[in-house]
């Protein structure tokens, strides 16, 4: 009597015929849970947070400081890196992607009640100018040269580049060496005194200001105010800055003309409240001649006098920033290395900053790649970069080292998404053309096995979304206006899994390890709440007999008894749903009907109101398809066996499996008394 038995579930191999399946895959997969082997529902997402946002969330990132959590949430494309300084007790943190690389903290950013973050400062802190003035008075000594440089220091202890060095001076060693004419902190905002449209080119406007120090093009300016070129209130980022003559260039088309007044403003401010300057001078040792700190005096302080001895002077630490600089206003990416050094990129370059100052960027560090760079991930202290062709890996310790680790891989492997990128343990993970790409120490195309190139362009790789969790791939893809998840997990049986979500936004917390995605504004936690199940579908491969059988009995092993937490969760997350939508009809926002604001956010007859949950965990549909045709549907209550119809035979059958309780195995065969041999 021919009998066989199904267990040990496992994925979807797209790239084999339904035939060639091993017993155990499958050609459908959607909803399932397949990492222990056995068929289980995965668990429904739990809403976390409902930012303040106009559009479509694209990034978010999660905050908590002394028991508190807040989300921030963006609806462009961001890269958000903790602070590696140790004891960031304030929860300070570096992001790029929203105009020019920025920095805030937990405080700065969750002030109100949103959008966040609601506040931070540009990324980096800029150099003074202007070049002190020396005049030395008195003094009986020996005569001696010196030079002096000063630079800004915020309130978190970053530094700036030095000024220009002053002339160098004659002195006597013990006169009181007069510093004037040292710039203050450079202005977030002043005044607009003139606009000419259609300069220096057609398309864009000549905004004269009352000063431009600090600012840079690429950096984001809000004007307001403006009479006349009304046109000029808005934000704009900004295409040129000429210092010389306090001018800046927008791109804007209009036909006004500007008559008087205007503000303006950065959007991202420099971190100015509480600066200092740092004062240094030269001084000649055996090392050979230096920068030695002197003092530090408050940034509005424009005057010093310096009667610091050598002695005093040769203990004040060497000028360290010299090579320091702000990283580009263009700059995306932003990662943060297991060794403490930032890293970004803009074109075909990679920027390193100094280990542990995520603020300072020398232009000595920066790395030239001979293609244009799409995304940057990392593993340990290895930064892999996915490009339009060939990807790289740089590895290193010390940034200053770091060129020499460059190393070109010798594989065509295009990055098709930069949103698709994520770091792994191993290595890092993008979408290719011919497949999941990780790259790393052994860099492969992972999903050989599972498609082909076709099969893998089916899934329209240009737009995933993804993120890692427990080694996983995790990516949102739309394919013809339809959006889905999958789950590739290559160490496991699951293999490759479908999940019924559309999702806008997908990021791993590395603090909990806790996956979350954002849909319809909201953010949730991937499969959070343990008592809502989702609906699963699991199709067998096709199994082929000869000579051609008819099947007469089957037995589903199942688990319909719901354990002591999974009942107390699908009593509240019923509870939860019914108590959410009573708030829902109370408040009168179900955005249920025509004249709602938000007609055509939701399908006809739907609304704002969410799905009620089951209360409990006990549906189970099998079927039974021969030749391609169904011939059998028995909703299962139990673990007994059954008879399926007979009147045919056939030499291939499919099983289909549907539901959410967890299933252990399926048999089939001839007979019931043949049940027991498979």
């Amino acid at each position: 009597m021919t009998a066989f038995r199904i267990a040990g579930f496992s994925g979807l191999v797209p790239r084999l015929a339904k035939q060639l399946l091993a017993p155990n895959q499958a050609q459908v997969a959607t909803n399932c849970n397949l990492t222990s082997g056995d068929l289980r529902p995965r668990n429904g997402s739990l809403h976390v947070f409902s930012p303040v946002i106009g559009n479509d969330i694209k990034s978010m990132f999660r905050m908590e400081k002394d028991g508190n959590e807040k989300w921030l949430a963006w609806d462009k494309d961001v890269d958000v890196a903790r602070s590696p300084v140790a004891g960031n007790t304030a929860r300070r943190f570096y992001y790029t992607g929203d105009g020019e690389p920025r920095a805030s903290d937990y405080d700065m950013a969750t002030v109100g009640a949103g959008p966040y973050p609601s506040g931070c400062y540009v990324l980096g802190v800029t150099p003074p100018v202007t070049a002190a003035a020396v005049t030395p008075f008195g003094g009986a000594g020996v005569s001696v040269t010196r030079s002096y440089v000063y630079t800004f220091v915020t309130q978190w202890g970053e530094e700036s580049a030095p000024s220009p060095p002053s002339i160098v001076i004659t002195g006597k060693v013990d006169a009181t060496w007069a510093l004037t004419a040292m710039d203050a902190a450079p202005p977030n905002s002043g005044a607009v005194s003139a606009a000419v449209k259609d300069t220096p080119s057609a398309g864009y406007a000549q905004v004269t200001l009352d000063s431009v120090f600090g600012l840079r093009a690429g950096e984001t300016v809000t004007f307001a105010t403006v009479t006349g070129m009304t046109d000029l209130n808005a934000t704009f980022i900004l295409v040129s800055v000429d210092p010389a003559t306090r001018k800046v260039a927008v791109s804007l088309s209009t036909t006004q003309t500007f008559i008087a007044g205007g503000t303006w403003a950065r959007m991202a401010p420099h971190n100015t409240t509480g600066m200092n300057k740092r004062i240094y001078r030269t001084l000649t040792t055996p090392a050979g001649t230096e920068y030695h700190y002197i003092a530090t005096i408050t940034a509005i302080t424009s005057t010093y006098s310096d009667t610091t001895s050598d002695t005093n002077a040769a203990l004040g630490e060497v000028l360290p920033s010299a090579s320091w600089a702000m990283p580009p206003a263009g700059m995306k990416g932003i990662v943060i290395l297991a060794n403490g050094i930032a890293a970004g990129f803009t074109g075909n370059e990679v920027h390193f900053s100094e280990p542990f100052k995520p603020y300072a960027w020398p232009a000595t560090y920066r790395q030239t790649y001979d293609q244009d760079i799409v995304a940057i991930g990392i593993t340990a202290t290895t930064l892999v970069g996915m490009t339009r062709g060939n990807p790289f890996t740089i590895t290193g310790v010390e940034p200053v080292t770091m060129g020499g680790g460059m190393e070109k891989l010798g594989v065509a492997w295009p990055c098709m998404a930069k949103r698709g990128m994520a770091s792994f343990a191993f290595g890092v993970g993008y979408p290719a053309p011919q497949g999941l790409v990780i790259a790393g120490m052994n860099t492969d195309i992972v999903t050989k096995d599972l498609f082909t190139q076709k099969e893998w362009a089916e899934l329209n790789p240009e737009s995933f979304i993804a993120a890692s969790a427990d080694n996983r791939y995790y990516a949102g893809y739309t394919v013809d206006d339809s959006s889905l998840m999958f789950v590739i997990d290559k160490a496991e049986n699951a293999s490759f899994v479908k999940v019924n979500q559309k999702i806008t936004a997908i990021w791993a917390d590395p603090w909990t390890g806790k996956l979350y995605v954002a849909a319809d504004k909201k953010i949730y936690q991937w499969e959070g709440d343990a008592g809502t199940k989702l609906a699963y579908e699991w199709k067998s491969k096709r199994f082929i007999s000869q000579p051609p059988l008819n099947y007469g009995a089957a037995k589903v092993d199942a688990d319909f008894e719901m354990s002591e937490e999974e009942s107390g969760s699908a009593s509240a997350s019923y509870a939860a749903a019914i108590a959410a939508n009573q708030a829902l009809v109370a408040a009168g926002i179900m955005n249920d009907g025509i004249a709602d604001p938000y007609l055509g956010e939701y399908e006809i007859d739907g609304d704002e109101m969410q799905a009620i949950p089951p209360l409990s965990i006990d549906s189970l549909q099998f079927q039974l398809w021969a030749d391609g045709v169904l011939k059998f549907t028995r909703q299962v209550k139990s673990c007994r066996a059954f008879r399926l119809p007979g009147g045919y035979k056939s030499d291939n059958v499919e099983i289909a499996l549907s539901g959410n309780v967890k299933v252990t195995g399926v048999v089939l065969a001839e007979t019931m008394d043949g049940l027991k041999q498979a």
